[in-house]
């Protein structure tokens, strides 16, 4: 937002934080909370990204909540569920999903 007036003290500030609803939290111009999660999040949320195309509006739209719910995520079970639903989604794609279930399965692996 325009005009907004941030005042930082101490070493531990990090300015402004912004969420873009995508999963991502931007503060003080560095991305934080997808990357709690590591590389098998990492790849995972990468392999999203190239099924979205080959999706309809209403997965999409399922798929992107479970992935920006999965970043968060810190249970076991909750992101289990998460990953079910989106690999679920994926598989009923075909062929182009199959990336997303392998990268799933590596998340709840590791």
């Amino acid at each position: 937002m325009s005009g907004d007036h941030i005042q930082q003290y101490g070493s531990g500030s990090i300015g402004k934080a912004e969420h873009t609803g995508s999963g991502d939290i931007v503060t003080g111009g560095k991305n934080v909370g997808v990357a709690e999660g590591g590389p098998a999040l990492q790849a995972l949320l990468a392999e999203i990204e190239r099924l979205r195309p080959h999706l309809d509006t209403a997965d999409q739209a399922e798929v992107d909540a479970a992935a920006g719910a999965i970043a968060e995520e810190t249970s076991a079970e909750r992101r289990r569920s998460l990953v079910q639903r989106i690999s679920g989604i994926a598989a009923l794609v075909g062929e182009v999903g199959l990336p997303v279930v392998a990268a799933g399965k590596a998340l709840l692996a590791g």
